[in-house]
């Protein structure tokens, strides 16, 4: 009886103890990528139930202690954190970031014994003769229905090692349906409510919305892109099918050049055609009424 009561203690103990220490959010991206010439580069570390403890940053190369809470104890004024207004989310900001800014970093928490999780940051030097250029205009417009292509050329002759080419929608990375990767086959945005709801009940609910996860993946099916590496390396973006949801910033990032962005309209097919109507009878009546103006005052000078 008492070994039994001595358990209980122990497990109330352990599971206070569980309750008040602070936990790490592991779904933060861990490794993260910037390159030089960029404004910065950042880092996120978000902690639940911090409590009265202090977060701080860790170079651990030379372990030399960044941040302790949000006040900077290094000479290098380039790194810099912020805090969430809600104190989870502390987030490492390496300005105009270097080659010599990639290693390790920790997100620590003075528990005792001290917690910490790693981060990697890879700065990608970038070469300062190359860009990347998106064909056409700054805005593109494309009828809803239609495919929306965008080629991107990256001219980097005195690199050998150029990478490949990643497109952005915003700030979020564009990766096509992978059929293998779980599976079996690409769905709409009808089929998938139907895959979690059934089809009486897509039938009696044709109103749903789609969640933004079901809608990104929605949209990775409708991608498809294909690079060539020549003289130049160009990367070809095309998505099917385009709808008012894809109008947006969209952004060609090569490894180790500079990016290039365009930002991308899809209309319904009518108002196109509304704007071109209203293009072509505005001025001709606007001409129409300067020439009856000419022709009123040319009659009534000769009428004096």
């Amino acid at each position: 009886m008492d070994r039994d009561r001595g358990r209980d203690r122990d497990t109330d103990l352990y599971s206070d103890l569980s309750q008040s220490l602070p936990i790490f959010d592991f779904g933060m991206p861990r490794n993260i990528t910037g390159r030089t010439g960029h404004t910065e580069a950042i880092i996120k570390c978000r902690v639940d139930s911090l409590h009265d403890k202090s977060v701080s940053w860790i170079r651990k190369r030379d372990l030399h202690i960044l941040t302790v809470g949000t006040a900077t104890y290094t000479s290098d004024k380039r790194f810099q954190v912020t805090e969430s207004k809600d104190a989870r989310e502390w987030t490492l900001h390496v300005k105009s970031p270097q080659a010599r800014d990639s290693g390790i970093y920790e997100c620590q928490v003075n528990t005792e014994p001290k917690m910490s999780m790693a981060f990697q940051l890879n700065i990608i030097e970038i070469s300062p003769d190359a860009k990347a250029v998106i064909s056409g205009p700054p805005d593109l417009h494309f009828k809803a229905g239609s495919a929306i292509i965008l080629n991107c050329v990256v001219q980097q002759p005195s690199v050998k090692d150029i990478g490949p080419i990643y497109w952005y929608r915003g700030e979020h990375m564009i990766t096509p349906f992978d059929a293998d990767d779980g599976e079996t086959s690409p769905t709409s945005p009808k089929q998938e409510l139907q895959r979690r709801n059934g089809p009486a009940e897509m039938d009696s609910s044709p109103n749903d919305v789609l969640s933004d996860v079901d809608l990104q993946r929605e949209f990775a099916t409708r991608i498809a892109m294909e690079s060539q590496l020549g003289d130049t390396l160009k990367s070809r973006l095309r998505i099917a099918n385009a709808q008012t949801t894809d109008t947006g910033n969209y952004t060609c990032q090569p490894t180790t050049a500079s990016s290039a962005s365009v930002l991308v309209h899809v209309i319904n097919d009518e108002n196109p055609a509304a704007m071109q109507k209203s293009e072509a009878f505005a001025l001709p009546g606007l001409g129409l009424r300067l020439e009856l103006c000419w022709m009123f005052l040319l009659v009534l000078a000769l009428s004096r």
